[in-house]
């Protein structure tokens, strides 16, 4: 509920409403109608008088522009109140007039009645361009006060460019230093390694020149080629010559083909996942290549008249044997045209860089990828998906092979016949144990004649005129039959009538 007011201020809508309070006339003390309030009127003080000093009357002057002038009413009890009180900042005099402040009440003067006491007031106009003024000042000091930081602050980075800069020149110089150290050593030990060069390389160059000397006689052979060749045999680069399957020479390697088929424990070159237990010659063809006339004439070699070949012995100057070699088709047609060549031979082979055969010809099959899909030979995954296997033709190369002064290796040592000191590939034969000679090839003897590593033999030529590819044997594989054994001395025996009377 409002506060009851004194004086009751009828409104204008409703006559029996105070105004200020909103309650009826008879909750108030004195009431006013609105033709009292017109009578009533403001009394205002009187003004200060002045003095004849000046400067008492400008000090009167600045007292009353700080003190508000209070205001009385003479009837105030006639006028109505003020709904501001003693917070009215009113300064209109009209408003005086018509409603009456509480007690303690002080009105503020005008800017305009400060004026008439005589205080000097200052025009809008001057006041701004003193305030323009003071603001160019300051704002001309702190853009000198901005352009000395900045200028300050350029130095400050100029100086650590600099100091940047000289540490850059004196850490370059420092590796400079270094690299002039490390060229020196480098330099000795360049020309260390170039007189270790040119020793090895003289040694290397008398080892050549020796086994030069030693390989003056060569087997020249169009002059004693077989008869199943033919006259002219040497008259194209390369020709395949079909065996006829009723010879004798067809029978033969049939047999031998067949008589050396070993067990693998059913990995690599099998047939629907057995080990193949015959090969089932589909053709032969015998190769006949110019580069094929000649073979290095190299010495005999006791051991192997001690522990035999399976298979023959076609040359006893040379050493000479049949031996199979198994391959991808690419490399197979590169082989019966080109040659193998020992530079580009798989150094990774277990006696280093050479050019291996085998006496078993399931093995040398373990070695053909399939036709089909390219898999089930070592060097890719074993096992073979495709259908019909026994119906996939594969091509094995019977080579003619002069083995000569034959290293045996019983023990194998990985340093000796794949890497040497400097862990450097090996890529020809070990030398001799009494002697600077080599020996002509090596054979990797098998677990069962005394060797500690290969189930079966592996032979490796590491000069190019030692061997020759003689006939290609196209074949399948089979595991239907048990595998059976033909007898070897018989088979030397066959192969030897074969090869006097062929000569």
């Amino acid at each position: 509920m409002a506060e009851r007011c004194i004086n009751f201020n009828p409104s204008v809508f409703k006559p029996n409403i105070c105004r200020d309070c909103f309650l009826n006339k008879q909750y108030h003390q004195n009431s006013v109608t609105p033709n009292e309030n017109s009578l009533s009127a403001v009394q205002t003080p009187t003004r200060h008088e002045t003095t004849d000093n000046n400067n008492k009357c400008s000090q009167n002057e600045i007292a009353t522009n700080s003190q508000p002038v209070s205001v009385q009413t003479s009837s105030q009890t006639m006028l109505s109140h003020c709904k501001y009180g003693l917070s009215c900042d009113r300064t209109n005099p009209n408003h005086f007039d018509r409603y009456s402040h509480p007690p303690g009440f002080k009105r503020q003067k005008k800017p305009s009645e400060i004026g008439d006491v005589g205080i000097p007031t200052v025009s809008n106009d001057s006041s701004s361009s003193m305030e323009s003024t003071c603001s160019l000042a300051t704002e001309r000091e702190l853009k000198l006060k901005k352009q000395l930081e900045e200028q300050k602050k350029s130095e400050l980075h100029f100086i650590e460019l600099v100091q940047n800069k000289v540490e850059s020149l004196i850490a370059h110089l420092q590796l400079k230093e270094e690299e002039v150290v490390k060229l020196r050593q480098d330099l000795n030990k360049m020309v260390t390694y170039n007189q270790q060069l040119e020793i090895a390389l003289g040694e290397e160059i008398d080892h050549r020149e020796q086994r030069e000397l030693e390989r003056k006689q060569i087997l020249t052979i169009p002059r004693q080629t077989p008869v199943y060749w033919g006259l002219n045999a040497f008259e194209e680069p390369y020709r395949e010559i079909e065996v006829s399957a009723r010879s004798l020479e067809f029978d033969i390697i049939q047999q031998l083909l067949n008589s050396t088929i070993s067990k693998h424990d059913n990995q690599y070159g099998t047939v629907n996942g057995h080990d193949p237990t015959e090969f089932l010659i589909n053709r032969i063809d015998m190769i006949i290549r110019q580069n094929n006339d000649q073979l290095a004439n190299c010495g005999s070699s006791i051991y192997l008249e001690a522990y035999p070949i399976l298979t023959p012995l076609l040359d006893t100057r040379t050493n000479e044997y049949w031996l199979f070699h198994g391959c991808s088709q690419n490399n197979l047609c590169h082989l019966l045209h080109s040659g193998y060549d020992p530079r580009v031979s798989n150094i990774k082979g277990r006696f280093g860089g050479g050019f291996y055969l085998t006496e078993n010809s399931s093995k040398s099959s373990r070695y053909i990828p399939c036709p089909g899909c390219g898999q089930n030979s070592i060097g890719t995954t074993s096992g073979c998906s495709c259908i019909n296997q026994e119906d996939l033709e594969f091509s094995m190369v019977l080579y003619r092979a002069a083995l000569g002064d034959v290293h045996v290796v019983l023990k194998y040592k990985r340093e000796k016949y794949r890497c040497g000191p400097n862990r450097q590939l090996i890529r020809r034969p070990p030398k001799k144990t009494h002697g600077k000679e080599l020996y002509d090839s090596v054979m990797g003897e098998s677990m069962e004649n005394g060797g500690d590593r290969l189930k079966h033999r592996e032979f490796i030529l590491y000069d190019t005129g030692q061997a020759y590819p003689e006939y290609v044997i196209y074949f399948r594989r089979s595991a239907k039959n048990t595998l059976q054994r033909s007898n070897i001395e018989d088979l030397k025996k066959k192969c030897q009538n074969l090869l006097v009377n062929a000569l």
